[in-house]
């Protein structure tokens, strides 16, 4: 993926993110959102790669966007260990909402940019809006 597409996968998460916790949300309502999120792009992803493939594209997009938000991940093992998004919740919970919102940003584009690169853009693409129909409504209303 290009800087540019990176760059508009972050927008669909924040609209996600915007959608589910609105516009004035604190980090515990963003981090719920994030959750909310996640969990419904893993309805959508589970049934073709599996769970593990869902937890194995969670570890390595967590991996690799906590290069730019080392915080990302807590270092104690948590009650939810199998988990790794429960960490991040947790995580998200304890920042500014602003960096919150980019974090989970992050996380999203960045595990979107594995799926792509392991099962292309085209069914990526339609996964996305499977699971996140809000985003792309309000995306196809703003370009009209």
């Amino acid at each position: 993926m290009t800087a540019l597409e990176i760059a508009a996968m972050r927008q669909l998460a924040a609209r996600v993110l915007m959608h589910q916790a609105g516009p004035d949300a604190d980090a515990a309502a963003l981090a719920a959102a994030a959750r909310r999120a996640y969990d419904e792009l893993t309805r959508v992803v589970a049934p073709l790669v599996g769970q593990v493939g869902v937890d194995a594209l969670t570890r390595r997009a967590l991996h690799l966007a906590q290069r730019e938000y080392p915080w990302l991940v807590h270092t104690r093992e948590s009650e939810h260990a199998e988990d790794r998004f429960a960490q991040v919740v947790f995580c998200l919970e304890r920042q500014d909402p602003a960096v919150a919102a980019e974090a989970a940003g992050a996380v999203f584009a960045t595990f979107t940019e594995l799926l792509v690169t392991f099962i292309g853009e085209p069914l990526t693409a339609r996964l996305l809006q499977k699971a996140w129909p809000e985003a792309f409504s309000d995306a196809s209303t703003e370009e009209t």
